[in-house]
């Protein structure tokens, strides 16, 4: 949406329009409770930002996980496994814990992660970004100023700030001399603590989220038949294996790309995937044109991207002529990446629960809808999300250019006969994982909205 406005005052160091927000402006000269400038509360303010080096892949027991800015938001982060030296300064790139991490590089897209921050928590301590992330390390980590600094950046009105100190043309970067000067308001010692708390509870529910997850997904590897193909699907290579069963398909992705991990669980397993499943429990949305409007009009659309992250960026459309069962999906389901490639880091074949975000709005057609039975959906949930269920899941993809899912070969995937001590185990495991990342994302809305309905009114009135 354009917009027109005026400023007090032309800096000689921004001569474009866009490098002014009428917020930030506001911030500049509300005498609200004075504000500080950002660069007076960080140690560090993007070391590793737009620095240049050449990945060099190796095995992960080797190397290091460089992340993408599409990896830092990920609710799994899984980035590229490259050597610690393919970097000059390492130690610059290396994400810690209660740093700011802030997309440095896209476009100005209303549902772009361009200019938009996270709080890095041990999901992602330890990993290295890349040169397009800005991190931010403060003076005082983990204080509650630093935490309402980053409430403030991920709110609207941060979001709108950080991308007034954009250069470029098509691919738009944060200049730092612009970046270090934003304003960040300060509040009344009450308020900065609410959000504080509220911050370091996400942070701590999104760790546990983590923890119970991994739990649960490291209770399907004591069985024998797992563990031993996790071995094999770990290793990415090419194959040749021995088929004596009916050929579902002609191309030999669907019966090779697993080597003999496929038919030592079908031994193993009697059950398959279409015994746990819903009657017409598996099914994909129409396609549908898409037309944005804005609130309160329409309802909010997820892209298969969307549906990955930890905090979505959805787009507000009308809403289109379908049925709500093809549109919206149910706080059960499961939801699978069923379009795209198939190299690695790619979201097909990933899973996620619809209770996480995707239930709140329309989802697209390029995510499977899986409807399990509630006494095996929490055990589908950790089969499907680990390695041996992504590889599992790949191995459907039908198609060249942008493969796709395969439902008949879908549905007679193995599903694990599991122990009722077993099964109940993975569930606690599952539930307390989904609460977890639920409280979460309760808590850093609440952390946002304090700022942006009881913080900022009074400065940008």
């Amino acid at each position: 949406m354009r917009n027109v406005f005026t400023v007090h005052q032309v800096r000689h160091s921004a001569l474009r329009a866009l490098n002014y927000s009428p917020q930030v402006e506001r911030l500049r000269q509300s005498r609200a409770g004075g504000s500080v400038p950002l660069r007076s509360l960080l140690a560090e303010m993007g070391p590793a930002y737009g620095t240049v080096f050449t990945r060099a892949d190796c095995e992960r027991q080797f190397g290091v996980e460089l992340l993408s800015q599409g990896d830092m938001f990920a609710a799994e982060p899984q980035g590229r496994v490259i050597r610690r030296d393919s970097m000059a300064k390492p130690e610059l790139h290396e994400v810690k814990r209660w740093q700011v991490l802030i997309a440095g590089a896209g476009t100005l897209g209303e549902n772009e992660l361009y200019g938009r921050s996270l709080i890095a928590d041990g999901r992602l301590a330890g990993r290295y970004v890349g040169p397009d992330a800005m991190s931010l390390s403060f003076l005082e980590p983990g204080s509650d100023f630093s935490l309402f600094t980053y409430a403030y950046l991920a709110s609207s009105t941060g979001v709108a700030a950080v991308r007034s100190t954009s250069y470029g043309t098509k691919i738009l970067r944060i200049r730092e001399d612009l970046f270090g000067s934003l304003p960040v308001p300060r509040a009344e010692q009450s308020a900065v603590k609410r959000v504080a708390a509220l911050v370091r509870r996400c942070v701590e529910l999104r760790e546990r989220y983590a923890e119970q997850l991994q739990l649960a997904r490291a209770a399907f590897e004591e069985l024998p038949e797992v563990c031993e193909a996790h071995a094999i699907c770990s290793a990415r290579k090419a194959r040749a294996t021995i088929w004596n069963g009916p050929m579902r398909t002609l191309s030999a992705w669907n019966t090779a790309s697993l080597g003999d991990a496929l038919t030592r669980l079908r031994r193993a397993w009697h059950g398959r995937l279409h015994d746990a499943l819903e009657p017409g429990g598996v099914f994909n949305g129409p396609r549908f044109s898409r037309v944005d409007c804005e609130e309160p009009h329409g309802i909010q659309f997820m892209s298969q991207r969307d549906v990955f992250l930890m905090r979505a960026v959805p787009r507000r459309i009308a809403r289109p002529p379908i049925s709500d069962r093809l549109l919206f999906v149910p706080k059960q389901a499961l939801l699978a990446g069923s379009h795209g490639q198939l190299n690695e880091g790619s979201l097909f074949g990933r899973v996620e629960l619809a209770s996480f975000g995707a239930c709140d709005g329309g989802v697209t057609q390029d995510i499977l809808r899986l409807l399990f039975r509630p006494e095996v959906r929490s055990v589908a949930y950790a089969f499907l999300s680990g390695r041996v269920g992504l590889r599992l899941l790949q191995s459907t993809a039908v198609g060249t250019s942008i493969p796709s899912m395969h439902l008949a070969l879908l549905s007679d995937l193995p599903f694990p006969d599991l122990s009722t001590r077993l099964a109940t185990r993975i569930a606690t495991h599952i539930g307390a994982c989904e609460a977890a990342r639920i409280e979460a994302g309760v808590a850093e809305k609440e952390a946002i909205r304090i700022v942006e309905d009881e913080v900022l009114p009074a400065w940008l009135a």
